[in-house]
């Protein structure tokens, strides 16, 4: 007898893998938004240099803080405007 305690039911793993996918589909987290190490890294370039760029105009960014904030689809296009 489990006298009129409702235990709550645990989540499946297919539970659990859907609703952290609906939250990243939602959230872009990771898709869109790079950090300074990762955008360098997909530039092939050194975090101090995609800054140096940044402070140029070269490429934009964005500040959440203190933190720089790259689109993927700027870093892209600087690919497609440097011919790499």
């Amino acid at each position: 007898m489990n006298d009129g305690i409702v235990m709550p039911r645990s989540k499946s793993k297919m539970d659990v893998e859907s609703s952290s996918e609906m939250f990243f589909d939602n959230q872009k987290v990771g898709s869109e938004w790079l950090s300074t190490e990762a955008a360098a890294s997909f530039l092939s370039i050194s975090t101090n240099a995609l800054r140096i760029m940044f402070y140029r105009g070269q490429i934009q960014a964005y500040k959440f803080g203190r933190r720089l904030r790259f689109k993927l689809r700027d870093c892209e296009a600087l690919i497609v405007k440097k011919g790499a």
